[in-house]
């Protein structure tokens, strides 16, 4: 699967590192850094726990270490329209819905935002 997601988006990704992954029965826990060209980073936490819940989060930060984008899943915020998902632009306080779910999804923003640029 990683090595496809690679693939599929060559165009953005430099390289991936696999922080720790460790599998039980259903349940899962999954956690990477993903460098990307422009020298900003994608770090991805995804947790499928034995009850069937999901906990995720997609940290986007630029070169400097400056957040761009955050998408999780942390029930924090009631009043967003997609609660729990949520995504955070630019600050921890600029908080609005979200579709993106998945890192794919992610890096499909970022690919989308990159040709904007």
């Amino acid at each position: 699967m990683l090595l496809e997601l690679a693939r599929q988006y060559a165009d953005i990704i430099q390289a991936i590192e696999v922080e720790r992954f460790r599998s039980v029965g259903a349940s899962y826990e999954f956690r990477a850094l993903i460098t990307l060209h422009d020298g900003s980073q994608l770090f991805v936490k995804d947790y499928l726990f034995v009850d069937g819940t999901r906990k995720y989060a997609y940290h986007w930060q630029d070169r400097e270490g400056r957040l761009r984008c955050r998408w999780d899943n942390a029930p924090h915020w009631p009043d967003v329209t997609s609660y729990p998902h949520h995504q955070h632009v630019g600050s921890e306080e600029v908080v609005t819905a979200s579709d993106v779910r998945t890192p794919v999804e992610a890096l499909q923003y970022i690919r989308e935002q990159s040709k904007d640029s």
